[in-house]
């Protein structure tokens, strides 16, 4: 796509016409463009990577992560390039819970951006290049770019992620709920032998708060496996530097039995990690600019939160907001307000909030009534896994085995 340098600045009015500048081309900046693109907005999405980088993010997509891609008209390519997995054991302590039975689709991050960047339709400016400063008013904002000079555009999405330095120059903080809340480890799993038996589907989940460890997901992507670890672990633990260099030994010994699920596999690739603060932007009801996705908060990974929020964004900002602002001039801050107090995007991230929260304890928390509500939890998590297998329970059992 060409880049179309705008020096001057543009003529808002109430109508489709109105130019939408996008920092960020990761899931949620990609994604924006797409949806306000193929409404009629002009779009110039910018990001610094021509090609997205490989980065250790989302890897398995599920539940209503898949009716908001649909809606938001990006879920058949993405499902196309997915591996499809239906039967989930969900194992502690070595013995079956329960099974989850309902779709998953494996697929690493950057296949996601890159699926949904190649639906970018050929109106939108894709320009690769550093964003040196904005400004913003309630008129018109002003982008200013390393090599491409500046754009003048009427509204600036920031999709840039945890990054810091953009939010500044505006005046949006960032508040810590919970620092280094969780981490995360993700890695490659092969047979061994061409003879090696077929490695169930699974998640391992940890048996006690000690190890601080909540689960293990083990799932297909291609024809290779994918091993999500997720933890709660302090990042200066000497187990962390023991399991990046023998993670199969180190799992076994953390997850007793976990081994007869792996059977004969081996990993194939580093040990991958993801140190996440949980945090949310303050000040954020400026003139011109709006934040979606992690730019705005972040999520905790065991919770599978993540990409229910980003598409949540996505889909309330770019089919229900932006539609109405753009019927009277301007894009002060009074319309901006309307984003962040939006019904359904607070109800998401809250619930994301409350389930980071939850899962955290639910791991972590050794006092009497965590340890008593953990001991129920899986109780009756395999009460219901009984009923289901023997058909006499109609609903499904409910899985937070989601990562995102």
């Amino acid at each position: 796509m060409t880049y179309i340098n705008r020096e001057t600045v543009s003529t808002f009015g109430p109508s489709k016409n109105a130019h939408i500048a996008i920092i960020g081309a990761g899931l949620s900046g990609s994604l924006a463009a797409v949806v306000l693109a193929q409404a009629g907005y002009r779009v110039t999405l910018i990001d610094k990577h021509a090609v997205y980088p490989k980065q250790f993010r989302v890897e398995k997509i599920a539940g209503s992560q898949i009716d908001l891609m649909r809606k938001l008209g990006v879920f058949g390519p993405i499902a196309d390039e997915a591996t499809l997995f239906h039967d989930i054991l969900n194992v502690r302590a070595g013995r079956i819970v329960d099974r989850t039975q309902a779709p998953h689709f494996g697929i690493l991050y950057e296949d996601i951006v890159r699926i949904v960047r190649a639906q970018l339709p050929a109106s939108v400016d894709l320009v690769i290049d550093d964003v040196r400063d904005i400004q913003t008013s309630p008129q018109a904002q002003r982008v200013s770019l390393a090599k491409h000079g500046s754009i003048t555009p009427d509204l600036i999405v920031l999709a840039t992620g945890m990054a810091d330095a953009l939010r500044h120059k505006v005046g949006i903080g960032r508040r810590i709920i919970a620092e280094k809340q969780s981490i995360s480890f993700g890695f490659t799993l092969a047979p061994r032998t061409e003879r090696a038996s077929a490695c169930p589907v699974f998640t391992y989940y940890g048996a006690g708060a000690s190890n601080r460890i909540d689960y293990l997901n083990i799932f297909p992507i291609g024809k290779l496996l994918r091993a999500n670890l997720f933890t709660f672990l302090d990042q200066e633990d000497p187990w962390i530097r023991e399991f990046r260099r023998t993670p199969i030994a180190e799992l076994s010994k953390a997850l007793p039995g976990v081994a007869n699920f792996i059977g004969d596999m081996e990993p194939i690739d580093p040990v991958q990690s993801w140190v996440m603060n949980l945090s949310v932007a303050e000040n954020v009801d400026q003139d011109g600019i709006v934040l979606v996705g992690d730019a705005f908060q972040t999520s905790c990974p065991a919770a599978g939160t993540g990409v229910t929020r980003l598409l949540t964004d996505v889909d309330r900002l770019c089919n229900v907001l932006i539609p109405q602002w753009v019927e009277t001039p301007g894009m002060g801050k009074e319309k901006i307000k309307e984003f962040y107090s939006d019904p359904v995007k607070r109800a998401t991230d809250i619930e994301a909030l409350r389930a980071a929260g939850y899962r955290r304890s639910l791991t972590v928390d050794r006092s009497l009534l965590w340890r008593f509500h953990r001991q129920r939890h899986f109780m009756r998590r395999q009460v219901f896994g009984w009923f289901n297998q023997a058909g006499a329970h109609p609903s499904a059992v409910p899985n937070h085995a989601s990562a995102g």
